[in-house]
C-alpha cells in the first residue's frame, strides 16, 4: 500500500498545503490504496519538503513527480479525454497557480501581520516553550528570504495582492459554468485548482484574495463540489 507523507490538517482544510492536497486527490483519482502519515518537519521528505509517497520501497517527493510516478507505474492518464490544446491550457493554469499564486498565498499567511499569529499558533504551539519562543521567528525570516528570492517579496503589499487577484479572476473566467475545470469530468488540473481555491476561500484569513474569490459564485460552488467529491 502507498504511504502518503503530509502535514496535519489545519484551517478547516484537509491539509494546509495545496501540494499535499493535490497529491492526495491524485491518489483518489487513481483509485490506488493508500494510507497517510502525518509529518511535522518537511525536511524529512526526500526533496526536503512535503508531500512525498512511498510505493513499494520507492520514495518520491514533489506533487508533480508523484503524478508522473502514478501515471507511469499504473498506466493512468489523468487527462484522458482532453486533446493537446486542452492539456496545454490545463498545464499552463496549474503552473500559474503553483509558481505565482502560491507565493501570494505564502505572503498572505506567513507575512501579513493580520494572519501570521494564527499560522504561528497552528504550526508552532505544540513545541516546548523555549523552542517556541524563537523557532517561529526564524521560520518567518526564512520565508521572507524565499519570497524575496522568488521576486514576489520585492513588491508592495498592494502589488502582491493585485497579482493574486488577477490569477483568481483568470481561474474564475476559465471555469465559467463547467462542473470541473476542463469540462464535465475531473482531470489532473482539478487536483491543483481545487486545493488552491479552497486555500483562499475556506480559511478565515481576510484579504483581497478571499474577497475576490467570494465574489465569484462559480468558484465557491466549485470548491464545495470538489470537497464533497474527494473529502466528503
Amino acid at each position: 500500500m502507498i504511504k502518503l507523507f503530509q502535514f496535519a490538517s489545519a484551517f478547516n482544510l484537509p491539509n494546509p498545503s495545496p501540494f499535499c492536497m493535490k497529491a492526495e486527490i491524485l491518489l483518489k483519482m487513481a483509485g490506488t490504496a493508500y494510507t497517510t502519515v502525518v509529518v511535522g518537519d518537511p525536511r524529512k521528505g526526500p526533496k526536503g519538503k512535503l508531500p512525498a509517497i512511498e510505493d513499494e520501497g520507492a520514495l518520491i517527493g514533489d506533487s508533480e513527480l508523484i503524478r508522473w510516478h502514478l501515471e507511469r507505474k499504473y498506466g493512468i492518464d489523468f487527462d484522458r479525454g482532453l486533446d493537446a490544446r486542452a492539456r496545454a491550457a490545463a498545464h499552463a493554469f496549474a503552473r500559474m497557480l503553483e509558481e505565482r499564486t502560491y507565493w501570494v498565498g505564502v505572503y498572505n499567511r506567513w507575512i501579513d501581520p493580520r494572519h501570521w499569529p494564527a499560522v504561528r499558533s497552528a504550526f508552532f504551539d505544540g513545541m516546548p516553550p523555549v523552542i517556541r519562543s524563537f523557532v517561529p521567528l526564524l521560520a518567518q525570516r526564512k520565508v521572507r528570504g524565499y519570497l524575496r528570492a522568488q521576486g514576489i517579496g520585492r513588491h508592495t503589499e498592494d502589488e502582491i495582492y493585485a497579482l493574486g487577484v488577477a490569477d483568481i479572476r483568470a481561474i474564475a473566467a476559465w471555469l465559467a459554468d463547467r462542473p470541473c475545470f476542463m469540462g464535465a469530468e475531473p482531470s489532473a488540473v482539478d487536483a491543483t485548482v481545487y486545493p488552491f481555491m479552497a486555500g483562499v476561500i475556506v480559511p478565515p484569513f481576510a484579504s483581497p484574495l478571499r474577497t475576490e474569490a467570494l465574489e465569484h459564485a462559480n468558484l465557491v460552488a466549485y470548491v464545495e463540489r470538489m470537497r464533497q467529491r474527494y473529502f466528503g
